[in-house]
This record gives structure tokens, C-alpha cells and sequence, in this order.
């Protein structure tokens, strides 16, 4: 009597449809993968500029003026995020010279972080700030 016996393993064919299949799904799921990375760098950056505008109401509070610097002899911050994807900045033009009425923090975000390619549907979020009077730019980043 004549036994067949099946040989184990997979076909050719069967292996380039495997293939085929995840290099589908992977081109389907890597740039969203990397719009959430960019959304979540874009966070630090939100919660830095509203922190420090907590901070910086809370010194306008205790000296009837705003802070004039980020700096250790007045809200003593860090320049940074603390992810590190942004630049954090102070501006005072055109608040006064001696008593500060108004202050704008502005996110920069750096070069080497993934935030420098932020820019969902046209919109440039590299750049985000906020004034005292709770206006964020660009609106459509926050």
C-alpha cells in the first residue's frame, strides 16, 4: 500500500501573502502611530505654558505685577519642557517697564525633538503660546 505523507511547513506563495499583509497594516498604522507621538510632544508643551501661567497669576497676586523673567529671582522655572521637546520663553513688550500688566509664554519646540515636524492639516504647532488673558496660539494646536 502507498502512503502519502504530507510534508510541514508553508508554501512560497503562503509566506508573501503574510508578508504582504503586514506591509499593509503597517503602512495603515505607522503614521498614525506617528500623529500620536506628535500629539503627546505637543502636550508637554500645553502643560508648560498653563503651569507657568498658573505661576505667573499667583506672582501677580503677591507683587501686583507680573513676573518679568523665568528666571530663579522670580518664578525660579525652567526654560524647558519636561519632556524637553520645547523652548520655554517669557515676553513682557509692551506691558509696562515697571509694573508688568500683561505677559505672553511662548513653546518653541526644538530641533532634535519630534515636534519640529508638527504641523497636522496646515496648521504650524511647532509654536504654541499663551497670553494672560487665556489666549492660546494657534487655536487649532490646542
Amino acid at each position: 500500500m502507498f502512503i502519502l505523507s504530507r510534508s510541514k511547513g508553508f508554501t512560497l506563495i503562503e509566506l508573501m501573502i503574510v508578508v504582504a499583509i503586514i506591509g499593509i497594516l503597517a503602512s495603515i498604522a505607522y503614521p498614525s502611530y506617528q500623529d500620536s507621538v506628535r500629539k503627546s510632544g505637543r502636550v508637554d508643551g500645553k502643560i508648560t505654558l498653563t503651569q507657568y501661567a498658573a505661576l505667573q497669576e499667583r506672582y501677580y497676586t503677591n507683587n501686583d505685577t507680573y513676573a518679568s523673567s523665568l528666571g530663579a529671582t522670580e518664578l525660579d522655572v525652567s526654560t524647558s519642557s519636561p519632556e524637553d521637546y520645547y523652548t520655554i520663553s517669557l515676553g513682557n513688550s509692551g506691558c509696562g517697564t515697571t509694573k508688568f500688566t500683561c505677559f505672553t509664554l511662548t513653546a518653541t519646540a526644538k530641533a532634535t525633538g519630534p515636534q519640529v515636524n508638527d504641523k497636522p492639516a496646515g496648521t504650524d504647532c511647532t509654536v504654541l503660546t499663551l497670553n494672560q488673558l487665556g489666549q492660546k496660539t494657534p487655536t487649532a494646536c490646542w
